[in-house]
C-alpha cells in the first residue's frame, strides 16, 4: 500500500528482478536500527515495528556489509546508510565509509556522503569523489549527461 501511494511500483519491480538475477552478489541487511521510545533500537528486518521508520543498519548488518566491502576491489558509494545527521544513527554510514576508504579503487557520488568523508579526513583515501550523486551514478551506468552532450555538440559546431 505504501509503495503504491508513494509511486514506487516500478522501482520495486526492478529491485525484485535485480535480487532474483544477482542474489549471490546483493547483500541485504539482516538487522536495522529504528527510533524507539528510548532511542536506538535494533530489530531483525522481519520484525521491524510497523510504526518505526528505519534510521540505520543494525550492528550485525554493518559487520556483514563492511566485511564484503573490504573484500572488494572496486567500490561505488552513493548516499548515506541512514540518518547520519543524528549521531545515534550515523554508525552504519561511518563504518561503511571507513571500509570503502580501504578499497583499491573507490568512487563516491553525492554531496552528503562527500561531506561526511571530508569531515572524517578520508577524502584522500578515495579515487574519485563527486558532489553530484545522481549525475555520477548516471554517468557510470552509461547515460549521457546533459552538460557532456552540450560540450560534444559545441565541439561539432565550433571545432
Amino acid at each position: 500500500e505504501l509503495v503504491t501511494s508513494l509511486g514506487y511500483q516500478r522501482e520495486v519491480i526492478k529491485a525484485k528482478e535485480l535480487l532474483k538475477t544477482y542474489q549471490e552478489k546483493i547483500i541485504l541487511p539482516d538487522s536495522v536500527a529504528v527510533e524507539g521510545k528510548n532511542g536506538r533500537e535494533e530489530h531483525p528486518v522481519d520484525t521491524i515495528p510497523a510504526d518505526s521508520p528505519v534510521f540505520d543498519l543494525g550492528r550485525e548488518s554493518i559487520n556483514t556489509v563492511t566485511e564484503s566491502i573490504r573484500n572488494s576491489g572496486t567500490v561505488v558509494l552513493n548516499g548515506p546508510a541512514g540518518v547520519f545527521e543524528n549521531e545515534e544513527y550515523a554508525i552504519g554510514t561511518l563504518e561503511i565509509i571507513k571500509a570503502c576508504a580501504d578499497a583499491p579503487f573507490s568512487v563516491v557520488g553525492g554531496g552528503h556522503t562527500s561531506a561526511v568523508i571530508e569531515s572524517l579526513g578520508l577524502d584522500n583515501a578515495f579515487s574519485h569523489i563527486s558532489t553530484g550523486g545522481g549525475a555520477c551514478i548516471e554517468f557510470l551506468t552509461g547515460k549521457k549527461l546533459p552538460a557532456i552532450a552540450a560540450l560534444e555538440r559545441s565541439k561539432e559546431l565550433f571545432g
